[in-house]
């Protein structure tokens, strides 16, 4: 059981692409809104703030994430769930991963570090996806992205997770399994 589960908070805040946003989800929820439909916290209120931005990285999700708590936690409780590394992954045009594994990893840390100075967070693992949709076309580039990548990024972030002490959901290898 993840230890985060157990603990009481006003506002949970959740940094991610476009999987926490919900593109493409016919009930434009998301995770996040899923999650707050079906939260119960013996009545209290929670807020949950979906904080998914579409084809966000994890170097876009660093630049953001602590100005957008800021405005919505005032002396709040908050729980910060942050979920990226699938468009780290993507290769644009038949180039090269949007944000390199060494990269990645490193940033995962310095987000990481600064939130958890700041309230309990829980940092959940990227999903594979079906490679039968690539490349996928949009107005700005032709996208291709890989399990064998995803899975690199989602073992070098478990990894991380268990060296810094970071409750980590790793989704990628169960959800592949199905």
């Amino acid at each position: 059981m993840i230890a985060t589960a157990k603990m009481k908070f006003d506002r949970i805040f959740c940094f991610g692409d476009s999987i926490t946003l919900g593109y493409n989800d016919s009930a434009g929820l998301g995770w996040p809104g899923r999650l707050g439909l079906d939260l119960d916290h013996d009545g209290d209120s929670v807020a949950v703030y979906n904080l998914g931005v579409n084809g966000d990285t994890s170097l876009d999700i660093a630049a953001r994430w602590r100005n957008e708590a800021g405005a919505r936690s005032r002396d709040a409780t908050g729980l910060m769930l942050f979920a990226f590394g699938f468009n780290d992954v993507a290769k644009a045009d038949g180039g090269n991963v949007q944000v390199d594994l060494e990269t990645s990893v490193a940033t995962a840390q310095r987000i990481l570090s600064e939130a958890m100075s700041l309230s309990e967070i829980l940092w959940i693992g990227p999903t594979p996806l079906d490679e039968t949709v690539n490349p996928m076309q949009t107005e700005f580039a032709s996208w291709d992205m890989r399990n064998d990548d995803i899975a690199r990024y989602d073992e070098a972030y478990a990894n991380l997770a268990r060296d810094i002490g970071v409750d980590y959901l790793r989704l990628f290898p169960d959800a592949r399994r199905r």
